[in-house]
């Protein structure tokens, strides 16, 4: 007697911590080796590859073994579905004929293993051995009962085969159904306002098709006599992953409830692979409804040159950036474009986008403000689903976007918060729906001051010592002018493979500096400065970069031999993007000039952290660093340099503010536990140059009073002092000092502290 079975059930007899898993990848992968170099199983391999290197980066042959597996679950399944068989009535020559989609064009669906690629296993001289094993796992899945399922039973054990850090990199973050069924019931009813004809809908990145299975559903629930042909004309998905399309492809099935029974002719299922930024216009015809959920990447997280380079042209193509801000390319998302790209392509004139986002794009980042205009194509934003408050849902905060095509945007807009903790992630909306609280507002963007600070330019980001294996150090002991030294302990616990990597050897004394990282900046002072190898000399205009051979040649042998076995494993594990861009591995630590850009000979550096919830700075005195040869500034910080201490300690006091953290507070992108990033946000506000004058000289003298307050804080109880929370622990040490500062900056800036923006 078969069992009912749920995606649950599913992942946990046939995931990846079951014995089924375990044992059948182990017989592909002994296939695999026998095969790989096969004409017929090779063409497999590089057909999947291309379609996943894109933005995976390089495609391993584990991920093409797991992808196998699931590909055979999903046609077993569906095989099993159809035809309702006893485990005693299944036959190899019937499961080769699943295997190779026979099967399947024989009871009438053309296209369901269209592009597959795990049919591989039948080559000629594996075919034998691999039907066993498909044979073997069709028995364990035939203990259960897959007529009755009416859901994504694959979602669950997709996620959890493959790993998380694979789909996240590719932006798949998979949508629960309660989430899919709240966007289609607020985009039917304002399609429904207007329109009574079933609408024509398409997800441009359709992954597993959650919303594809419910707009099926809800198109069956709100309009009578809908035949199986009407749906397929109606509902229509693409995405750019063989396994996401065959899976959705099964799901639609599910969904439309077919059955070889209610044959109708040979059905297409309107599911296409490929990328919907690049496919032709007339792959589908336009649509009424786009819904879905689009990639979640930062295009500096594209793998493939090439391909960045297309998404580059096409974001300001779209005016998402203009070309004086391309620079800002690296950090617009690529949901931006697809939100802009996918109305402008697939969606008819007052055709509806509901599309769910990174909450960022809504949020005060620069490099989308021309997103939120909403001008190529016009659309006009007519709500905002908030979801920064439910968990769980994803690993960042969420909101959903609704626009109509071929209006304008006018701001505020209706936006609905909502909260609530769910028993889980996947759950129905009948299931949460009492679960969720909703809070009505009006959302407008955050307004960005329109003067910057005079310092706007003038503060640079830090140089990029990375790998730090190569330049953290741990000094052992010193001989004249040699130091033994072995990379930091420290620093060898923080990091990530491949570069969890030990150097040791003895080099010449005048290649140590100190720079400080960013977390261990506290208000006014550090916990920690850290030495550091480079291969570097001052100059008078600042540092002179040396590759290896250089410095051998000029008699420096120590550091040179350093710098060579750096080298040699920079160009072992390095990336394909990082050999392109970083032959040398001095081009990495000097990349865009930041390290040559720093001024030695300039004696006090104001420092202020690139990441975090708020701004913390301090300032260092390099004349106080003379037993080492010079204090360089690390790529997590943002620095200014003068000669004028009067100068710094008043930035300094500026940017260590509580004013100045709220008011960044609105540009600031935002992850699960809040506010994450500063960079230059500080600098937006309108921080005027220092003058001797009475306002500025204060702030000054509050920051050197500050500094040496510190100083004495930390002297006196080393040790004591929890590093967690001890930026909070500073502030408190010196609330007065702070609550005065605050006046200050006020004042400075011509503001009221209890400034409010127009953004919740």
């Amino acid at each position: 007697m078969t069992r009912s079975i749920s995606s649950e059930t599913l992942k946990e007899i046939f995931g990846a911590k079951s014995r089924i898993y375990s044992s059948t990848f182990n017989k592909l992968n002994t296939f695999w080796m026998a095969v790989k170099e096969e004409k017929d199983v090779k063409q497999k391999y590089v057909s999947l590859k291309k379609c996943l290197e894109m933005v995976y980066g390089k495609m391993r042959e584990d991920l093409f073994l797991t992808y196998t597996y699931l590909a055979l679950i999903v046609k077993l399944v569906m095989y099993l579905r159809f035809e309702k068989i006893e485990k005693s009535t299944i036959n190899k020559e019937r499961l080769e004929k699943v295997i190779s989609g026979e099967y399947f064009s024989s009871i009438g669906i053309a296209n369901f293993t269209e592009n597959d690629f795990s049919a591989w296993i039948l080559n000629s001289k594996i075919v034998n051995d691999s039907l066993e094993l498909v044979y073997e796992l069709s028995k364990r899945l035939s203990e259960y009962d897959f007529s009755q399922i009416d859901e994504d039973i694959f979602k669950e054990i997709y996620e959890e085969l493959v790993e998380k850090n694979e789909r996240h990199k590719a932006g798949e973050y998979y949508t629960p159904e309660w989430l899919s069924q709240l966007i289609l019931l607020e985009v039917f009813d304002i399609w429904e306002n207007e329109q009574k004809k079933i609408p024509k809908i398409l997800d441009p990145a359709c992954g597993s098709g959650t919303f594809l299975c419910n707009a099926i559903h809800l198109i069956r629930n709100r309009y009578s006599e809908v035949s199986l042909r009407d749906i397929l004309d109606s509902v229509i998905g693409i995405d750019i992953n063989p396994l996401a399309c065959l899976i959705a492809k099964a799901n639609y099935l599910i969904a439309l409830g077919y059955t070889p029974e209610k044959h109708i002719g040979k059905i297409t299922i309107p599911i296409y692979l490929g990328d919907a930024l690049k496919l032709p216009k007339n792959i589908v015809q336009k649509a009424d409804i786009i819904i879905g959920n689009p990639p979640w990447i930062v295009m500096r997280n594209i793998k493939n040159k090439e391909y960045q380079e297309f998404l580059k042209n096409e974001v300001l193509n779209y005016k998402l950036l203009e070309k004086e801000d391309v620079h800002l390319f690296t950090q617009i998302e690529m949901a931006s474009l697809f939100f802009c790209k996918c109305s402008d392509i697939y969606l008819k004139t007052c055709g509806i986008i509901g599309f769910v986002m990174p909450r960022s794009v809504i949020s005060g980042t620069i490099q989308h403000i021309n997103f939120r205009r909403f001008q190529k194509p016009p659309l006009k934003l007519v709500k905002v689903l908030d979801l920064e408050h439910i968990q769980p849902l994803f690993n960042m905060p969420a909101c959903v976007l609704i626009a109509i095509k071929g209006k304008v945007t006018e701001y505020p807009v209706i936006a609905i918060k909502y909260s609530g903790k769910l028993p889980k992630k996947n759950a129905k909306l009948n299931e949460v729906k009492n679960l969720l609280s909703r809070e009505r507002y009006t959302y407008a963007p955050p307004e960005f001051p329109t003067i910057r600070s005079y310092y706007f330019d003038k503060f640079k980001v830090g140089a990029s010592i990375f790998p730090r294996t190569f330049y953290f150090v741990d000094i052992i002991s010193s001989s004249n002018s040699y130091l033994l030294v072995r990379t930091s302990k420290e620093i060898l616990e923080m990091v990530k493979p491949p570069w969890k990597i030990e150097l040791k050897g003895t080099i010449e004394a005048g290649f140590i500096y100190l720079t400080l990282l960013a977390w261990e900046i506290i208000p006014f002072g550090y916990l920690k400065l850290r030495p550091v190898v480079l291969p570097i000399k001052h100059s008078d205009g600042g540092y002179i970069v040396f590759d290896p051979a250089k410095l051998q040649e000029l008699g420096f042998v120590g550091i040179s031999e350093w710098f060579k076995e750096a080298q040699r494993i920079w160009e072992e594990k390095r990336t394909a993007k990082s050999t392109k861009r970083f032959p040398r591995l001095v081009d990495r630590l000097n990349y865009n000039g930041l390290l040559t850009y720093q001024h030695p000979n300039k004696r006090y550096v104001v420092v202020y952290n690139a990441t975090g919830t708020d701004v913390v700075s301090c300032v260092i005195d390099r004349k106080s660093l003379q037993k080492y040869n010079g204090f360089v500034v690390d790529v997590k910080s943002w620095f200014y340099e003068t000669n004028n201490d009067s100068e710094a300690h008043y930035l300094s006091a500026v940017l260590n503010s509580e004013l100045i953290s709220k008011l960044i507070k609105p540009f600031q992108p935002r992850g699960l536990f809040g506010a994450r990033a500063v960079h230059r946000r500080p600098l937006l506000l309108p921080i005027p140059k220092f003058e001797d004058n009475e306002v500025h000289v204060e702030l000054s003298e509050m920051s050197k009073v500050c500094h040496e307050k510190v100083k004495v804080l930390l002297n006196r109880k080393i040790g004591r002092i929890r590093k967690n929370g001890i930026r909070n622990q500073i502030r408190k040490y010196l609330h007065n000092e702070i609550k005065e500062i605050d006046n200050l900056v006020s004042e400075l800036l011509k503001i009221s502290k209890e400034i409010h923006y127009k953004v919740k």
